[in-house]
């Protein structure tokens, strides 16, 4: 991970969140911060920012608050200091869009980290409403996708992304993982499991219906 990215997780740690931010204002802050070499959180209270209750608190919610906080600092920094967007390690959930409630999330996150300890594979599951700075789908899960993975995991890593916005959903893998997940198995997913439960509105069964037939299928390898 980017030095300058996990510096930024460590501050955040300790701060809960709401998701009223003004992620220009923080963005523009934490720019200026780095290009004084002056610690952002000196600059201005994030706490001013970032209000929640502790007990409902999930990693994924630094996911979220991280994610759009990079996309503005991409947008908004003169002189660039991230290219990528980073997760924070032991979560592999970013719900930008906000179609999953808090018991979706706590069973997503204990799912691919199951999957990652047991099976040795990592997985991301992203929902946004855009690819900012990428283009288009492809470019922006592979981007996330190779900025994210780890060597750990030896049976490879691979990313599940949708965007009900323009109606699009991506799997992708990397080069170890697809001697186990082919590109015609993703296919079958999307278009057996994922699409007939989007299009009714069931997003989470979608999703959580894929991930254990990925499961399944890391496991018939061993």
């Amino acid at each position: 991970m980017n030095k300058k990215i996990l510096l930024l997780v460590l501050l955040l740690t300790n701060i809960t969140f709401s998701y009223a931010q003004d992620y220009n204002q923080i963005s523009k802050e934490i720019c200026k911060s780095f290009k004084k070499k002056k610690s952002a959180k000196n600059l201005f209270d994030f706490n001013k920012y970032l209000n929640s209750d502790a007990e409902n608190f999930l990693i994924s919610d630094i996911n979220f608050f991280q994610f759009n906080l990079q996309k503005s600092l991409i947008k908004n920094c003169t002189e660039p200091f991230i290219e990528n967007y980073s997760l924070v390690p032991f979560s592999n959930v970013v719900d930008l869009e906000k179609i999953f409630n808090r018991e979706d999330l706590v069973e997503l996150e204990k799912q691919l980290k199951e999957i990652q300890k047991t099976n040795r594979f990592q997985l991301f599951i992203i929902s946004t409403d855009d690819y900012f700075p990428n283009k288009n789908i492809i470019d922006y899960s592979f981007s996330i996708l190779n900025n994210n993975s780890s060597d750990r995991f030896e049976k490879g890593n691979m990313i599940i992304v949708f965007n009900l916005k323009s109606r699009e959903i991506r799997i992708s893998t990397n080069k170890i993982a697809r001697n186990i997940i082919s590109d015609e198995f993703s296919q079958k997913l999307i278009d057996e499991l994922i699409v007939p439960n989007f299009s009714k509105e069931k997003y989470f069964e979608g999703i959580n219906q894929a991930v254990v037939k990925i499961n399944e299928k890391i496991i018939e390898v061993d």
